[in-house]
């Protein structure tokens, strides 16, 4: 299934769809784990992400950040902040594949992700009542 930002630069015609098929067969890209994120940014310890992990193991169906939560490590908000830049960085990866692979200039990459960001926020603000 192809990242929202790649929907997004093709249902815009911003990239070919063919570009984009070629893209998501030919690169892997991993989000990077929000416990990973959350040590970087001093929210987690290494062995609180243990605790979790074990827990996770026996509670499959329960996500890292809900156990994270359950645990008492992280709060609600700063797991959906975790998530997004989870998102966010799995976003600017495409960006500079886009770039790399020579599919548009670097410049019109990042001037897309502005333009996603941007509407990812306003999107979330219209579902939160905000907008």
């Amino acid at each position: 299934m192809a990242h929202p930002f790649v929907k997004f630069l093709t249902e815009r015609d911003l990239i070919p769809a063919s570009a984009a098929t070629l893209l998501c067969k030919s690169r892997s890209f991993v989000r990077q784990p929000i416990g990973m994120i959350a040590v970087s940014h001093g929210l987690l310890r290494p062995d609180q992400i243990d605790l979790v992990l074990d827990r996770q193991r026996s509670h499959k169906d329960q996500l890292f950040g809900e156990i994270a939560v359950e645990l008492g490590f992280l709060t609600r908000q700063q797991t959906e902040m975790l998530v997004r830049i989870q998102e966010l960085r799995l976003a600017a990866d495409i960006t500079e594949t886009l770039a790399l692979a020579g599919v548009c200039t670097y410049e019109d990459a990042v001037r897309y992700l502005g333009a996603f960001l941007v509407r990812d926020c306003e999107v979330a603000a219209m579902m939160l009542g905000q907008a």
